[in-house]
């Protein structure tokens, strides 16, 4: 018997034809060299870029939405809680945050009552090793459960939830304490705001701090305007029991959404979140959390202390999270911050697209002047370098920075790809999306105060 070919029982003949081997080894690819093929893949990479940039132009369709409120209340879902409670949990969070939570604080954002006195430490922030920031959250008092043990409750970023349950858990060892994540329908947050009170929050309510059965309200003292943190039990929020000032509880009926209050946030320059300070990277002076009350440089050690206090003596920050506005090649330098609705820049199509994307002088080449960190509409957050992006002068530093008034600045396209750079160059200054850095007075006004305090206080170390 004879022996079937091995081609044959490998191969079956069924669905196969000579003439398809035959244009199979006919349009064999020619060899193409190494860096023939790395030549191709930047033409084709230019080419897919030039081809996204397009579709990122066209305007969308929908119809923009309504300009957000000038006041009143939204819930953030993009925030969750953490209780902790145990004898132990105030000396705990010490060591851990950067404000004091045992005894008197003298972080001060309000800079109008003195460093003796009882000052807010609600806002602060978990630094590691390095001295950089993981989280920022809130810290509220809340009621003693049924044993009269200190409870807390950590307000953090939804994204961040299970990393900070995690860090906590790191550092318990021994101590007598109990971590628990809040579920979203047990307990919310809400911010209540009005545009028209420009001043910080006072203690109307009868203290820093108002608890009741079913809510804690604190004053958010990061900015002027920013009005009130609120936590309550359920998903709803009862205004009228919050027992707030005519004026704010009129103004504070109105319940909107979380965009608002974001807009709100940008109008002031305050960052907030793992997207706009982002973990592990940014600096706590950086990140503003220094004028925002968010930092007792006179407490005793807790984790990232070192390179906070060495920053402090030095006195040079010369990058700072900024409110910005964006616009188009053909528009006018915008002359003050102001959300316009309907006014993006025809290439900006969803504000996360421009996350992480540096910023440079317009028509030079050089080292970057800031990052874009997240915006809405025409408006957003960016790290600039201040010397180069507005008029302040950063005390102590040694660098030959001036600031030029005439200068502006753009959206680089990538996040430093060279074939990302021709294609921008190419296309020359269709689809550019210039950047405008703007100092809030309250900013302004702290860093002043804040270096006047400094030379107090090496004053008499002088004589």
């Amino acid at each position: 018997m004879q022996a079937a070919p091995r081609s044959a029982a490998r191969w079956p003949a069924k669905g196969l034809s000579s003439s398809f081997s035959s244009a199979h080894a006919s349009s064999r690819a020619p060899f193409v060299c190494a860096s023939c093929r790395l030549q191709q893949h930047q033409q084709s990479h230019v080419a897919n870029r030039r081809q996204r940039r397009s579709f990122a132009s066209k305007p969308s369709p929908s119809t923009p939405p309504a300009p957000p409120p000038s006041s009143g209340h939204a819930r953030l879902r993009t925030r969750r809680l953490i209780s902790i409670s145990g004898v132990d949990a105030p000396h705990f969070l010490q060591g851990l945050v950067t404000t004091s939570i045992e005894g008197n604080s003298t972080a001060n954002p309000n800079r109008s009552t003195k460093p003796t006195e009882q000052a807010p430490w609600f806002y602060c922030g978990f630094l590691n090793a390095l001295g950089r920031v993981l989280h920022d959250v809130f810290v509220y008092p809340a009621p003693p459960g049924s044993t009269g043990e200190p409870h807390f409750i950590i307000e953090v970023d939804t994204a961040q939830l299970a990393t900070l349950l995690k860090h906590l858990k790191r550092y318990k060892l021994r101590s007598k304490i109990s971590l628990r994540a809040l579920e979203e329908d047990e307990m919310s947050v809400w911010q209540i705001w009005n545009d028209a009170d420009m001043i910080l929050p006072t203690q109307e309510l009868g203290g820093p701090v108002r608890k009741d059965e079913r809510s804690i309200m604190i004053p958010d003292f990061r900015a002027p305007g920013m009005g009130y943190r609120v936590l309550t039990y359920g998903v709803d929020l009862d205004v009228p029991a919050l027992g707030l000032s005519s004026g704010l509880q009129s103004a504070a009926g109105q319940e909107t959404d979380e965009s608002a209050y974001r807009v709100h946030r940008y109008l002031r320059g305050v960052p907030e979140g793992s997207a706009e300070i982002i973990p592990t990277q940014a600096l706590p002076q950086e990140s503003n959390m220094d004028i925002m009350g968010g930092i007792d440089f006179r407490k005793g050690c807790y984790v990232g202390q070192e390179l906070t206090i060495r920053t402090r003596h030095r006195g040079v920050v010369r990058k700072r999270i900024l409110p910005c506005m964006l616009y188009s090649e053909s528009d006018a330098v915008p002359k003050s911050l102001e959300f316009r609705q309907g006014a993006v820049p025809p290439v900006v199509s969803e504000a996360r697209d421009l996350h992480g994307l540096t910023i440079g002088r317009h028509g030079k080449k050089g080292r970057s002047t800031g990052t874009f960190l997240a915006g809405t509409g025409n408006i957003g957050l960016a790290l600039c370098r201040v010397q180069l992006m507005t008029d302040l002068v950063v005390p102590n530093d040694t660098a030959t920075l001036e600031f030029d008034p005439t200068a502006e600045f753009v959206m680089q396209p990538a996040k430093g790809g060279e074939g990302e750079a021709e294609a921008e160059a190419e296309t020359g200054d269709k689809g550019v999306v210039k950047v405008k850095a703007f100092v809030p007075e309250w900013l302004r006004r702290r860093l002043d105060e804040e270096v006047v305090n400094q030379q107090h206080q090496q004053a008499p170390n002088a004589m």
